[in-house]
């Protein structure tokens, strides 16, 4: 029995020891829960779905990004893009920032599209009804050279 009691408090001192993960709250847990929705209509090359997350007025920008700026070109550039055979893209979120007023943030992270791959940013804006939308969807492409 002092075996067994001996164990159980190793094992309570170890667990005391460790540190709780933290799990994002309040607006970096919305921001994290859009790109996730985000990334799943990509996955899907879900044309409708996939604009439902930019912002009205969002652009591109980067070596990696096709050009576009509002609703209307973001749909037509990623039709162009789900209609290519073998179309894949993923991507990692590494961190989110929010700024103080609550209004925008931003997340940095990799992405990777078959054998392309490189950073990227997707600033974002809080909408009027709560909702967080890409303002500026962003990606660097890493040359092969340097990966």
């Amino acid at each position: 029995m002092k075996a067994f009691l001996g164990g159980v408090f190793l094992a309570v001192l170890a667990l005391a020891g460790q540190q709780p993960s933290r799990a994002p709250s309040g607006p970096e847990a919305a921001i994290r829960e859009a790109d996730g929705a985000w990334a799943k209509a990509i996955a899907e090359k879900s044309v409708e779905q996939t604009v439902t997350f930019y912002d009205p007025e969002a652009v591109t920008a980067g070596s990696a990004m096709f050009r576009a700026q509002g609703i209307p070109a973001f749909r037509a550039s990623w039709e162009k893009m789900f209609a290519q055979p073998g179309f894949a893209l993923t991507w990692t979120v590494a961190r989110v920032v929010v700024t103080e007023s609550g209004t925008m943030a931003y997340s940095t992270g990799t992405w990777k599209s078959g054998t392309d791959q490189g950073p990227y940013l997707a600033v974002w804006r809080k909408q009027p009804d709560g909702r967080w939308k890409v303002l500026i969807d962003a990606a660097w492409m890493i040359p092969p050279s340097r990966q």
